[in-house]
C-alpha cells in the first residue's frame, strides 16, 4: 500500500468568507484531512456528485479502504458540512451538491477525467 497523499491545503479565511462558517468552527471542520479532500473534490466537480463517486475519488486520494471512507463521509464529514450549510447532502438520493467552489482548486481531480459524467447540457463531459 502506498503512502496517502497529503490532504490539500485550504485557505481558511477564504472558506469562512464563502461559507459564513465562523472561524473557529471552520478550523475544526477543516482539521479533518478527509473533509479537506472532499471539499477539494466537490469544488472541482459540477454538482451534483454521487456519494459513491465522492467515496471512490476520496478513497483513491487518501489510499484508504472504501468502507472506511464511506463510513467517515456518510456519518461524519457530509452531515457536519450540511449542518454548517456548506453543501446539500441528499441521503435518499445519494448525492452531494456544492453550489460553488469553497476552496481554491489549483489542480483538477484527475480521477474525474476518466469517468463519464453528464455536463450541464446533459451530454457526457
Amino acid at each position: 500500500m502506498s503512502p496517502p497523499d497529503t490532504a490539500p491545503a485550504v485557505d481558511v479565511e477564504r472558506f469562512v468568507r464563502l461559507t459564513d462558517v465562523p472561524l473557529d468552527e471552520a478550523y475544526a471542520l477543516l482539521a479533518n484531512p478527509r473533509t479537506r479532500r472532499s471539499l477539494h473534490v466537490l469544488s472541482t466537480c459540477e454538482p451534483p456528485l454521487s456519494v459513491d463517486e465522492l467515496i471512490r475519488i476520496v478513497g483513491r486520494r487518501d489510499d484508504a479502504d472504501a468502507r472506511a471512507v464511506r463510513v467517515s463521509l456518510v456519518h461524519t464529514v457530509l452531515p457536519k458540512l450540511e449542518t454548517h450549510d456548506v453543501l446539500e447532502y441528499d441521503r435518499d438520493g445519494g448525492t452531494v451538491r456544492l453550489e460553488r467552489p469553497v476552496v481554491a482548486v489549483d489542480d483538477p481531480v484527475p480521477a474525474l477525467e476518466s469517468t463519464e459524467r453528464a455536463g450541464p447540457n446533459g451530454s457526457p463531459t
